[in-house]
């Protein structure tokens, strides 16, 4: 058989397992305890050699006063395995009694990332390999005190093994103690630390030989013949064993198609991690936790790992996060309709060089409650003792280093206490189905590295429209390409496509059906300028069928650096590029800038950026200008849907100025059908936002914020009687019902 063809059942047939007929093709889990998921409320605790023994009694007394039902253990790989035969986990057997005394649940959660002293002597070439030939030996880091670092490379069948064996091991020992009840199988699964942020392709990861001979069976099951990825590719390689390694990005393509192969590997390992926790402790919940994959600092590129694939093998899925425009909605829309977690909260950081600000309860409410609005059922802190190793001391700690009380400590105490009478209610009560999805492909995104070196800018273009969507209060979720390429786009009235440079046939295909079948989509300049089923640029824009399906075309296309402005702005405003396109500006005089306005027919003027495009064809209305008598905004009826197309980045533009986004947004929502939440109606832009939670169609819960420093005065219609649970605002039933939103103010209203 061949080493990567059927990779998750060979491991699984290592461990003496096989796979659960339980998942199936969504990856949903079938658990007769699925309704019965609980809400947390919690923190890390144990990452040894950290709290001593001498402290767990009385930090479990503390934390069971302060309401905690769950508290996560890290077990470390290289902690307790400590020899090829010998495991020890006479700590965790001490911790989980004590949990047990005080009536705390307990999440083990397992960190492979540090492999065992005695690993590398068994496997010496286990190790990951950079690009640049770099052999990566164990190392310590902040967050790995007892070194390791970043441990083994995922393809090394030899190494999978040892984890397996771990991994059986530990469930086996642990699964007695009643206090467990979680297992979280991964935690912040990476391809590696030594760079998250792909801005040096020469440090990536992995080129060891059996990444090597795994990536060439990836490609033939994916090209199924030599001469298919030889068209792709533009090669004529006579074998597949002549098939190079892809180490420049210049050639896209190929580097696209490796750094997808990483994914599948990042994905088949947490499919076997949660098989063999299912297959020897059924009766518990199991689960990862991400870094949501913003591109900053996670991505595809680098870290590799895809939250919307690894969120289908859990029973839940979770994150590390905070609130805002990205984090959440990328869990929520990842983990599509699975109960989401927090279980690491970071708004209590800090480090040795700078320690931590006073956190008290409005901030707690200003980070929890958007979350909770959200769909978030349960926050578990990072952590409750303060670090005490390393250049995270003396910060993260929910009490002093000492153990007693800090601000933090009595806000959570204060915020529990509101909220525990309600979490039962909370489980059971959940957002709309949001109506705006913002596509967001893990290919794409790779293909702007190649571009750029680097993911600035379509960061940049998607926060700025998830920025705008989340403070006007339209409930959105992200879009990943392959939801796309399914035509997954249930409920979805408006998709707006940010950088849609690269797209493939299928992911084409899927947006004309939409948008014929009554879709409303907002798209940008060069859409499907690259076809990523082909390998090719296309010959005119938008690209593969869209031009002919839509009946538009970008007649000229630049770099809105090379258009005629009055004031030009300077090459230093222009954001991260690489040296060619730097030294060209340089060369030839640069004229324009970063950012050009359009005008709009109704007088607005929206902000674009980077790209720009005249735009040609039949039955569409002008909507906007930069040069008269050149089009570069126009929207038209296609079959039973509608087409926006505008030229530039809109999202970028909107962080030099945003109400013309907003406004835009507003009026295409609106001929959407789309409403905002309680059609909320504020003077203020980008300023407050509001959610709802409902249960079998009611309003239990609406939660409000303002992200300004000063007073607003918003209208809404309320569903009913409502009391702010930390404000004792009074919200009552009715249309246009003026709400006075004070300034910093977040809470959630419960139904009177």
């Amino acid at each position: 058989m061949k080493r990567r063809e059927f990779l998750v059942n060979s491991a699984m047939a290592t461990a003496g397992l096989s796979i659960s007929p339980a998942i199936g093709k969504a990856g949903m889990v079938d658990r007769p305890d699925a309704k019965n998921y609980p809400f947390l409320w919690g923190s890390a605790y144990y990452r040894a050699p950290i709290p001593e023994p001498e402290l767990w009694d009385g930090d479990f007394k503390k934390m069971q006063e302060l309401g905690f039902n769950n508290v996560k253990f890290l077990m470390q790989w290289r902690w307790s395995h400590i020899a090829e035969d010998k495991y020890d986990f006479e700590d965790f057997k001490q911790l989980l009694t004590i949990a047990e005394k005080y009536g705390i649940n307990i999440t083990i959660n397992n960190l492979f990332d540090v492999s065992p002293h005695w690993l590398f002597e068994k496997y010496p070439d286990a190790r990951q390999v950079m690009n640049n030939g770099r052999i990566i030996e164990p190392f310590a880091v902040g967050h790995r005190h007892i070194g390791g670092h970043p441990g083994p490379c995922y393809s090394h069948p030899g190494a999978r093994k040892e984890r397996q064996k771990f991994l059986i091991e530990a469930v086996k020992t642990l699964k007695p103690y009643k206090a467990v009840n979680m297992w979280d199988v991964w935690n912040e699964p990476e391809l590696s630390f030594p760079q998250r942020s792909p801005i040096d392709t020469e440090k990536l990861v992995c080129y060891c030989k059996y990444c090597e001979a795994d990536f060439r069976i990836y490609l033939q099951k994916k090209y199924q013949d030599l001469k298919s990825l030889n068209y792709v590719w533009g090669r004529n390689y006579p074998e597949w064993k002549y098939v190079e390694m892809p180490r420049s990005h210049s050639t896209f393509v190929d580097f696209i198609d490796w750094r997808e192969f990483h994914s599948a590997v990042m994905t088949d390992e947490a499919k076997w991690r949660m098989e063999i926790v299912r297959a020897n402790d059924p009766s518990k919940i199991v689960f990862l936790h991400v870094v949501p994959n913003t591109m900053i600092p996670f991505n595809a590129v680098s870290t590799c790992t895809d939250d919307f694939e690894v969120a289908k093998l859990g029973d839940v899925f979770a994150a590390t996060m905070n609130a805002g425009p990205l984090f959440t909605p990328q869990v929520i829309s990842a983990g599509v309709g699975k109960i989401c977690y927090n279980v690491e909260n970071h708004i209590n950081g800090g480090g040795i060089s700078m320690h931590q600000r006073k956190i008290d309860l409005a901030a707690l409410q200003r980070d929890i409650i958007p979350q909770l609005g959200l769909g978030i059922k349960g926050i578990v802190f990072w952590q409750y003792r303060s670090e005490i190793l390393g250049n995270e001391s003396p910060a993260w700690g929910l009490v002093n280093t000492d153990g007693t009380d800090r601000e933090v400590t009595r806000g959570i105490r204060t915020f529990w206490k509101q909220l525990s009478p309600h979490t039962n209610l909370l489980m059971k009560s959940f957002p709309d189905a949001p109506p705006v999805g913002i596509w967001k492909s893990r290919k794409n995104e790779i293909f702007h590295y190649c571009m750029y070196g680097n993911l600035t800018n379509l960061f940049d273009n998607v926060f700025g429209y998830a920025n705008t969507c989340y403070w006007n209060s339209y409930g959105y979720r992200y879009v990943s390409g392959d939801m796309l390429s399914a035509g997954d786009l249930a409920g979805i009235k408006l998709l707006i496509l940010p950088s849609a440079y690269y797209l493939t046939n299928e992911e084409a295909k899927s947006i004309i059906d939409w948008v014929n079948r009554g879709g409303t989509l907002l798209t940008e300049a060069h859409t499907g300028g690259y076809n990523g089923s082909t390998g090719r640029h296309s010959r005119y824009m938008p690209g593969l069928g869209l031009a002919e399906a839509f009946g538009i075309k970008e007649d000229f296309t630049t770099a809105s650096f090379h258009l005629q402005m009055d004031k030009s702005e300077a090459l230093s405003s222009a954001g991260p590029m690489n040296a060619e396109t730097k030294k060209l500006l340089e060369s030839t005089g640069v004229t324009g800038g970063k950012f050009y306005p359009i005008q709009l027919k109704d007088g607005t003027v929206l902000w674009s950026a980077l790209r720009y495009a005249e735009i040609s064809g039949t039955g569409f209305t002008v909507e906007g200008y930069f040069e008269k008598d050149h089009p570069v905004a126009i929207s038209k009826p296609v079959g039973k849907g509608y087409v926006h197309y505008y030229s530039g980045s809109l999202g970028i533009g909107a962080s030099k100025e945003n109400s013309g986004l907003a406004k835009l947004l507003t009026r295409i929502c609106d001929k959407a059908g789309i409403r905002k939440t309680l059609q909320l109606n504020s003077p203020e832009i980008n300023a407050v936002r509001v959610d709802e939670l409902k249960n079998g169609g009611k309003t239990e819960f609406i939660t409000v914020q303002n992200a300004m420093d000063k007073s607003v005065t918003v209208n809404l219609n309320s569903p009913g009687d409502f009391k702010g649970l930390y404000s004792e605002t009074i919200l009552k039933s009715g249309s246009g019902v003026k709400l006075q939103v004070p300034p910093r103010f977040a809470d959630i209203f419960i139904r009177k």
